[in-house]
């Protein structure tokens, strides 16, 4: 993946968990039946959660997180697909479908960004960007109706910002 490609997913990410985020602000979203609200809060998640999984292809390697690193984020890739399928599946019959699908992919993402954070710690490579996208999504969870993935779509934008800066330094150097 390419310095743009990346820019790109994980700037729209952003953008698709401030929505999703912006979208729930002082509202409660039910597990079922859902009007307009609940279906931009599930599109929007949707293209969040597929869009994060390609940015974690470029971030990986600004990172320079090795093995362990590699590893973790196809884990986190794999959740955040499980999160997407069950999103869409959601959206179509408005409301919660496979929810056991989402949790499952919500615990592969949290341990799979956790364990990138770690290696992207390790290495030293941007250490304190290599822990927002861990950060960014328990808060975004903790915060869920009050605008959670507001956090989310914050961390995200950081990343996008910091990562343009890394690649920026290195192809002066």
């Amino acid at each position: 993946m390419n310095a743009l490609q990346y820019k790109i997913s994980a700037a729209t990410a952003a953008t698709a968990y401030a929505v999703s985020g912006a979208a729930v602000l002082g509202h409660h979203i039910p597990d079922s039946h859902w009007g307009t609200r609940g279906a931009i809060v599930d599109a929007a998640g949707a293209v969040a959660f597929a869009l994060t999984a390609l940015a974690l292809t470029g971030l990986a390697p600004t990172l320079a997180i090795g093995r362990l690193g590699t590893w973790a984020t196809r884990v986190a890739q794999l959740g955040l697909a499980g999160m997407t399928i069950e999103s869409v599946a959601s959206l179509i019959h408005h409301g919660n479908t496979v929810g056991f699908l989402f949790f499952g992919g919500l615990l592969l993402t949290l341990a799979g960004l956790t364990a990138l954070a770690i290696a992207g710690l390790r290495a030293g490579q941007l250490r304190w960007a290599a822990p927002l996208p861990a950060l960014g999504l328990v808060v975004g969870i903790a915060g869920g109706d009050h605008g959670g993935f507001l956090a989310t779509a914050a961390a995200w934008l950081a990343l996008t910002v910091a990562t343009d800066a890394r690649r920026a330094t290195a192809v002066a150097a």
